[in-house]
């Protein structure tokens, strides 16, 4: 594991990245990030990896200290990794609930009564792909109102755009929760596989991955050429 982590340290050069919403405010839309919602954990978190990365063992990094930087460090809290988590994985469940009540508000008193989300009617008419394709600028707008920025026609047909691969997976998703038994809770994974896909609005990013179920819930977005294989990756360098 040590080793593993070594590498991924060696291959970012140190670098941890901001939270990808936190690099569409400053990057794509111009504007400050709400602190208030996307604190900066970057700087803390690239010293906690610089300790965990030094330690031979669990008990040296939570016990006897690891030397660093002239002291012996230990990490006795993981809060800070409860907290950078707890964030995507609120927001992701709201981002589905909001896609499902844009679509039919009726869902959670229809799932209530009869164990199904949908009437049998309503869920027929959400087989076809063009009625998700019309729920986009919806998200679009709650990101953008979630982040403080204005949301003229313009904005959000590039912000469109570059969350497209994000996009298909959150309303595969949704198409799931309100279609089938999909249990977010169940299936927590998905929130960071979304969390990750919002780094593609940028174009110098690329998402290195052996997810199979990532490259399925994709595969019609434009930017699924853009997530990749480690193999395939070390291709590209």
């Amino acid at each position: 594991m040590k080793e593993r982590i070594a590498l991924a340290y060696n291959l970012c050069n140190g670098r941890v990245l901001e939270d990808p919403r936190f690099l569409i405010c400053t990057e794509l839309l111009h504007i400050r990030a709400p602190e208030f919602t996307l604190p900066s954990f970057a700087p803390t978190l690239r010293r906690y990896m610089d300790v965990v990365r030094r330690a031979n063992s669990f008990d040296e990094l939570v016990s006897s200290g690891v030397p660093y930087k002239g002291r012996m460090a230990r990490i006795n809290t993981t809060s800070i990794f409860t907290e950078l988590m707890a964030g995507p994985k609120r927001d992701w469940m709201k981002t589905v609930e909001n896609m499902a009540d844009e679509r039919y508000p009726a869902w959670r008193a229809n799932f209530r009564a009869t164990g199904k989300r949908l009437p049998a009617d309503v869920a027929e008419g959400l087989q076809r792909r063009s009625t998700w394709l019309a729920l986009r600028p919806t998200y679009v707008r709650g990101l953008l109102a979630w982040l403080g920025a204005s949301d003229e026609p313009s904005r959000v047909d590039e912000l469109s755009r570059r969350l497209d691969a994000a996009m298909e997976f959150v309303t595969f998703v949704t198409a799931e929760f309100l279609l089938r038994k999909y249990k977010p809770e169940k299936h927590q994974s998905d929130v960071f596989d979304h969390f990750q896909l919002l780094h593609l609005a940028l174009d110098r990013f690329v998402i290195v991955s052996a997810d199979p179920d990532l490259l399925t819930r994709t595969r019609l977005s434009p930017q699924a050429s853009r997530i990749m294989t480690f193999a395939q990756f070390l291709r590209t360098l």
